[in-house]
C-alpha cells in the first residue's frame, strides 16, 4: 500500500506479506481469515493516516500458467474477496473506493522503482495510486462542468 498525497506525492509506505498461506495444505478458510483481518489493518491504517480515496485495481482472475505448482498457488488469490472487502470496508471509515485499470503498471514500475528506491510491488502500487487521483481529478472536472 502506498499512501501519497494530493500531489502525488508518496507520504507512507505499509506492506503485509503473508508467505505461508500458499504452501501446500494450509487451511483455505485460515488464509481467509489472515487476508480479511490484513486489508481491515491496511484500511484502518490509511484511515489513520488521512487517506480518503481508496484506489484498488480492477482485477480479473489470471490464467494460471506454469507448473502444477505455481496454478496451486495461482488458484488460490482471492481477488474477487479483496474487492468485495474494499467495497464493505472502505465505507466504514468514511472513504471513497476508485477502481482503475492495472495494465502496464508493472512495467511502467520495472522503470521507476530505482529511482524511487522502492520493489517493483511498491512502485506498482504507487502507480495505481497515481492513476487513481488522476482518474477521481477527472471525475470531479466533469461534476464541475455539469454544475
Amino acid at each position: 500500500m502506498v499512501i501519497i498525497d494530493n500531489k502525488g506525492i508518496i507520504r507512507d509506505i505499509k506492506n503485509k506479506h503473508f508467505p505461508e498461506i500458499i504452501s501446500h495444505g494450509f487451511p483455505k478458510e485460515k488464509a481467509r481469515t489472515i487476508r480479511r483481518e490484513a486489508t481491515a489493518q491496511l484500511v484502518k491504517y490509511a484511515r489513520d493516516h488521512g487517506a480518503k480515496y481508496y484506489v484498488v485495481e480492477r482485477l480479473s482472475r489470471p490464467k494460471p500458467k506454469g507448473s502444477k505448482s505455481a496454478k496451486r498457488k495461482q488458484s488460490k488469490m482471492a481477488l474477487r474477496e479483496f474487492i468485495q472487502q474494499m467495497e464493505v470496508l472502505v465505507p466504514k471509515v468514511g472513504g471513497i473506493l476508485i477502481k482503475v485499470n492495472p495494465a502496464y503498471s508493472s512495467v511502467s514500475a520495472r522503470i521507476i522503482a530505482e529511482d524511487l528506491g522502492l520493489d517493483i510491488h511498491t512502485a506498482s502500487a504507487y502507480i495505481i495510486a497515481l492513476r487513481g487521483l488522476k482518474r477521481y481529478r477527472k471525475l470531479q472536472n466533469d461534476t464541475d462542468s455539469r454544475n
